[in-house]
């Protein structure tokens, strides 16, 4: 399957950040506060029961938004940050599709986050400001950090291998911080593996000019 070049200079990557980031912002919020359906709790698993709820690991979980900049910013090869751009995309709209129409919640009221910490405080900003407790299967938080990790491969195995263990930790985060369940994490890993090896190993890159920092 042939696909456009995307990004092949500094200015449509600049584009194309605008346009990503501004999909994503509203996308998720729009399907995190306004419900076609009634969001459902889903049943706790073995996993979910034996997960503690540990507050301070919510500074894993922020780093996510690290892995967004550093994949599309600091990828030298701009084949692969066109490929990378598909597939995020991808992820983005069957989340979104999946968060319409069969929202998912979290019982994060059996979770009080209480005291006068840091952690504490980080933790109910993110709550109560940034996330509501929707949008929960799959979890996007994970597969955009999976996603972010695995488009290094190609270029750089350690690095790639060092962002996917961090991406496991941010993967744990979201489970002890009690924003998602188990089925969320491994749904999300799921979805991120077909949209990887679609795009980066079954699609083709077509258009002209050559791609400014792109590797022959």
């Amino acid at each position: 399957m042939k696909i456009p070049w995307l990004v092949r200079d500094s200015k449509s990557r600049w584009a194309h950040l605008f346009i990503g980031g501004t999909a994503t912002l509203f996308l998720y919020q729009a399907t995190n506060r306004v419900h076609l359906f009634e969001p459902r709790l889903l049943p706790f698993g073995p996993v979910d029961s034996a997960m503690p709820f540990w507050p301070w690991t919510v500074w894993v979980y922020f780093t996510e938004y690290v892995f967004f900049v550093y994949a599309y910013f600091f990828m030298k090869d701009l084949r692969l940050v066109t490929r990378y751009y598909y597939a995020y995309m991808t992820i983005l709209l069957v989340s979104v599709f999946v968060f319409l129409f069969f929202p998912i919640t979290f019982p994060r009221a059996d979770y009080p986050a209480v005291g006068d910490t840091f952690s504490i405080a980080a933790l109910n900003f993110l709550r109560t400001y940034m996330d509501a407790p929707a949008n929960c299967l799959p979890s996007l938080h994970v597969s955009s950090c999976y996603i972010s990790s695995l488009c290094f491969w190609q270029e750089s195995r350690p690095k790639s291998i060092f962002l996917c263990f961090w991406s496991t930790m941010v993967a744990f985060a979201t489970m002890t911080t009690k924003q998602h369940y188990f089925i969320d994490v491994w749904t999300a890993i799921l979805l991120t593996a077909i949209c990887y090896w679609f795009f980066f190993y079954k699609t083709e890159l077509h258009g002209s000019g050559r791609a400014e920092g792109a590797i022959p």
